[in-house]
């Protein structure tokens, strides 16, 4: 493949050894790996690239690959996601494994394919934006201490845990063409492109990268003793089982939340916000069919 190569990724210990693995793999190919110094970095440096046809890495976590894809739009860049971050959570729609190694060697001989995203106002969203519990654990979980050796998704539920007692009930409300359609306080609030979130756990089963749909998974609840028996069913794969679980697949909806919501792992706060799915916006390397 003769295309350019740009690794973007954070100066941290983990990607020294992601720097060896690109050393040894991309040996025979034109490539740079650039650091981020700041946040919101690998924004800008994506978007220096915008008259490019090149291959842009997202080396790092979810939110890497949210900050990338905000500079990938409107060039004709192609995504290639090289998980080594915390939740890794679309790589788990795109790919069987998360080995780095494997990955970056298998992308070298696959075409990249046009998938859709979910515009939130002016922000792009490739996974998922959640805005109700789930949401605030996600944007909680890096403030606790982490504890050795369990998998993110347990990391997720130990925050889960911690956070249950302070946290306060939101509502949280829908429209679609004008028409309130959603209104109540929610537990679980998350409006799919993609599969997965909290490290793992398959919230978005009907989503699909390229069906034209935001996936609706939703779950309202007026009391709190109720949180626990649908966080069983979240980790268990089986929310649509509770009587609260609502769902719907829609290709644009206004919604408006009084907490902070999260995108695609990044914390964004609270207010109205847009969603509409744009059809065929980003090339992105999809290891499985």
């Amino acid at each position: 493949m003769n295309k350019k190569h740009i690794f973007i990724m954070k100066p941290n210990l983990q990607n020294t050894r992601i720097e060896t693995m690109i050393l040894d793999v991309m040996k025979d190919y034109q490539y740079e790996i650039k650091y981020t110094k700041y946040p919101r970095h690998a924004t800008k440096i994506a978007k220096s690239y915008q008259k490019c046809s090149y291959r842009i890495y997202a080396v790092g976590g979810d939110g890497m690959v949210h900050e990338i894809i905000q500079g990938l739009i409107g060039s004709n860049n192609e995504l290639v996601v090289i998980p080594a971050g915390t939740g890794n959570d679309f790589i788990r729609t795109i790919s069987y494994t998360n080995n780095p190694y494997k990955l970056l060697k298998m992308s070298l001989h696959l075409k990249s394919e046009s998938i859709d995203l979910i515009k939130v106002n002016d922000i792009y969203c490739i996974n998922i934006f959640c805005c109700a519990f789930d949401s605030d654990i996600a944007n909680n979980v890096h403030n606790y201490q982490q504890v050795k050796y369990l998998p993110h998704a347990l990391q997720y539920a130990n925050v889960l845990v911690k956070r249950l007692s302070k946290y306060r009930l939101y509502p949280t409300t829908l429209y679609y063409e004008g028409k309130k359609i959603y209104e109540e306080n929610l537990i679980v609030g998350a409006f799919c492109n993609g599969k997965y979130f909290g490290g793992g756990f398959k919230i978005g089963k009907n989503a699909a990268l390229n069906d034209g749909f935001i996936d609706i998974n939703l779950v309202s609840s007026l009391k709190k003793c109720s949180i626990p028996y649908y966080l069983i069913l979240l980790f268990s794969g089986k929310l649509e089982r509770g009587r609260l679980y609502y769902h719907n697949k829609l290709k644009e909806l206004d919604l408006e939340t009084k907490q902070n919501v999260n995108i695609d792992g990044e914390i964004y706060p609270p207010g109205k916000y847009h969603l509409e799915i744009v059809k065929n916006l980003l090339k992105v390397v999809i290891y499985k069919k």
